[in-house]
């Protein structure tokens, strides 16, 4: 919860045009230096947007990363407030009404989801998605219920569609792997990786596509004939991950003295050229 709630704190938060913005604009309403969180807290740079974002979970992490590395996802409002919730006027009965206003203070509540996502459609029209993260046992509490309520109401209304994603929905393997792999989506502060950059993608491809090599083997392999620096190798196959010019099962934990024929590697015309060459499990 965020350590102090009062107008003072609501008028601070727009007079910083938080909850406002989009892409790189958009600064969070709540803040990762705002919250008394007990779970864990993280700042991460999102190549969606261009920007830093706020996330105060792992769940919240994790289900990042998934949106992250989902084409079809083309913003990402973490930490979004309902700002014009109270002038929708939802109908609400007494005993939701009481969720409206600090019990003490009697400040109206700001009402956040954890993410609010643009998406893009087949027609190329773009749609949002509201989606909260909590944890299962969270919606046990009655007081949580009632503000997801609220929070439907709202979104019902304004005609976007709105869900609760807990850690049943969200596959943690997956979601560690693809964080694993953004850690390297940008590579410009690597010189000897961008100076041969073409002929380290070619090479790769042909190394992963004998699929009888472990991965490790090969990363070792690219650095003595590059004469790069050790572990370049493996930081060049996650920028290439992450960039979707390797795809592979991102769905198991990934042991890189393992072999590639386990992980069922595939790579894009681009760096492969004519030839698509596969490791099939």
């Amino acid at each position: 919860m965020i350590r102090e709630w009062n107008e003072r704190t609501i008028n601070r938060f727009l007079k910083e045009k938080r909850g406002q913005g989009t892409g790189k604009d958009y600064k969070p309403w709540l803040q990762v230096q705002d919250i008394a969180s007990k779970g864990r807290s993280t700042r991460t740079l999102g190549h969606t947007t261009k920007r830093v974002h706020h996330l105060v979970s792992d769940l919240q992490l994790y289900y990042f990363y998934l949106l992250e590395f989902d084409e079809n996802v083309t913003d990402i409002r973490e930490q979004y407030p309902l700002l014009d919730f109270h002038d929708m006027n939802i109908h609400v009965d007494e005993e939701l009404s009481k969720k409206l206003f600090d019990k003490k203070t009697q400040v109206p509540h700001i009402f956040t989801v954890s993410f609010l996502v643009t998406r893009k459609a087949e027609n190329g029209e773009h749609y949002y998605q509201a989606r909260i993260i909590k944890q299962l046992q969270e919606l046990e509490k009655n007081a949580t219920l009632q503000r997801l309520e609220l929070q439907r109401r709202y979104f019902e209304k304004k005609g976007i569609e709105f869900g609760i994603v807990t850690e049943k929905e969200i596959n943690k393997q997956l979601a560690r792997n693809i964080g694993w792999a953004l850690n390297s989506y940008d590579i410009q502060d690597y010189t000897s990786l961008i100076m041969n950059l073409p002929h380290l993608k070619r090479d790769m491809v042909q190394y992963l596509s004998n699929k009888v090599h472990t991965f490790q083997s090969i990363f070792h392999r690219l650095e003595r004939e590059y004469n790069l620096d050790e572990g370049l190798g493996l930081i060049l196959f996650k920028h290439l991950i992450a960039n979707k010019e390797i795809s592979m099962n991102l769905n198991k934990k990934i042991y890189l003295n393992n072999k590639v024929e386990n992980y069922h590697v595939e790579f894009t015309d681009e760096i492969g050229g004519d030839v698509r060459y596969a490791a099939d499990n």
